[in-house]
């Protein structure tokens, strides 16, 4: 089928190439002194970029036909590959292989939009920070750092573009897992930028950008000036606040209750993790709380270790996630596990890592030959002393932007009976999700992608229905909350 293809292209490619303008090869010196945005890249080094990415995600991903079917497959790469009958640019590029991802249905295979953004655009390129919440299918302005719109106000668009069509195209770079529902639409605010840009990208940081928008159920508008690349990085490093602590703990006295946020299952050091929640629940246990939430909202995942150490406080046998792994040997998934792989003294590294199963299991896997796969299967959980675990009513928050080991932390309470969920789907099914991604470059291009390594499996049917992981009390943030600086969610728990 690719050579066909290839053929097919090759006389195309001598059709057009008398009227075609001058192309480029990305990796030479003349495309880095062009403008990046706007140039166009010649489709054979294209091509070669399309094959690599197809011929990466079978070597690499653990299975990347299990949600879309091989079929399906085959028909996104070809409608990618017929779509370099001509030149394009890197972002028209970026795009079409995005496209072709997106069909494997999975949250942890994603292009590094951010990365292309400063990648492709120019020395003078100009940016709009967008922090835009979507309610009930409008958009609200949920932080004002440009002195555009004011806070609270309805944006109905953005430039030449609508509000709904730039959502639309933000979209595209998110994904909802095994297609188990709609927490793209949550996601999608994260790409509000870079979707703007790759929309109009000929914009310097000179020019202004006009915001209609609504409030007070009037409509107004406002010119915003467009800032260079480092204000943007200044900008989303102030709203993303990096120095919030990874685990948080608040206690509501009044009421009974208290809230463990939890930002990442993933932090360094996990020392400092592990003495906040044991001191976490002391302090409940001390206090005679009787009802506690776990906020795991746009928790991006991380270690099933420590999803098992916080489950060790909340029931006495503990409780075991996940039940198997699904591993795919290659030179990208030996480099996540690299710790594992130790060439000397080979007895006395598989002894030490027998001290724990989830440890050894992992040491077996890395031991698996190369482009060979494996199951790697776990049945004893983390527990800790009866007299620190919590017993008394449990919540957990999640939303769209709850991925990865979140997910399974979530389903893991809800399907044990242990918790109610609160909030909006998270991101993955109920069966599983992936995990252990690696970063692929690729060759001509330099776009980059993470792309898992390993399966998680809940459970040991290796099932890949689509069920999604659905809240037992569905639940977004209001406008009124959002106006009034409210969460919605948190206040729910708090009166009920």
């Amino acid at each position: 089928m690719r050579i066909l293809l290839l053929l097919l292209f090759t006389l195309a490619a001598i059709q057009v190439s008398a009227q075609s303008d001058t192309c480029f090869d990305p990796n030479s010196k003349a495309y880095y002194r062009c403008e990046r945005s706007i140039e166009r890249i010649c489709a054979d080094h294209l091509i070669d970029d399309l094959i690599e990415l197809e011929e990466k995600l079978l070597t690499v991903h653990p299975d990347p036909y299990a949600y879309c079917g091989k079929e399906a497959f085959g028909e996104a790469y070809k409608k990618a590959f017929n779509y370099y009958s001509e030149d394009r640019t890197m972002i028209q590029h970026a795009q079409n292989l995005n496209r072709f991802i997106r069909v494997v249905e999975d949250s942890h295979l994603q292009t590094h939009v951010y990365r292309l953004l400063f990648e492709s655009c120019g020395y003078d390129s100009g940016f709009l920070p967008l922090f835009i919440q979507p309610i009930d299918g409008k958009f609200y302005v949920e932080e004002t750092q440009i002195g555009g719109p004011p806070f609270g106000s309805e944006i109905l668009s953005v430039g030449k573009l609508s509000m709904t069509e730039l959502h639309k195209l933000a979209k595209e770079w998110s994904v909802d897992e095994g297609n188990a529902m709609n927490a793209s639409d949550e996601a999608a605010a994260y790409y509000y930028t870079p979707a703007h840009f790759f929309a109009n990208p000929l914009q310097n940081d000179w020019d202004v950008e006009t915001i209609v928008f609504r409030v007070d159920n009037k409509i107004d508008s406002v010119e915003v000036q467009l800032v260079d690349i480092k204000q943007l990085q200044k900008i989303r490093r102030e709203h993303f606040k990096p120095n919030k602590k990874n685990i948080e703990a608040t206690f509501y006295l009044n009421e009974d209750k208290a809230v463990l946020t939890v930002r990442s299952f993933s932090s360094r050091p996990f020392q400092n993790d592990v003495k906040k929640i044991r001191k976490f629940f002391q302090a409940a246990r001390e206090l005679g709380i009787l009802h506690i939430a776990i906020d795991v909202r746009d928790n991006p995942g991380g270690s099933s270790s420590m999803v098992e150490y916080l489950c060790s406080f909340l029931t006495p046998s503990g409780l075991n996630t996940p039940s198997n792994i699904i591993w795919k040997a290659s030179d990208y998934s030996y480099q996540i596990v690299s710790n594992f792989r130790m060439k000397h003294f080979p007895e006395f590294t598989e002894k030490r890592f027998k001290r724990s199963e989830d440890m050894y299991q992992y040491y077996l896997l890395s031991q698996t030959p190369l482009e060979e796969s494996d199951t790697a299967f776990f049945s004893i959980p983390q527990r800790q002393r009866k007299e620190h675990v919590y017993t008394g009513k449990m919540a957990v928050f999640m939303n769209g932007n709850t991925v990865s080991a979140a997910c399974d932390f979530a389903q893991l309470l809800q399907s044990n009976h242990r918790a109610i969920l609160i909030g909006t789907p998270c991101n993955a099914t109920t069966n599983g999700t992936w995990g252990n991604a690696t970063t692929v470059q690729l060759s001509e291009s330099g776009i980059s992608y993470s792309v898992p390594t390993i399966r998680y499996n809940y459970k040991n049917t290796f099932s890949y229905s689509r069920t999604p992981i659905l809240p037992n009390i569905p639940l977004e943030q209001s406008l009124e909350d959002l106006k009034s600086g409210k969460d919605t969610v948190l206040e729910y728990f708090i009166q009920n």
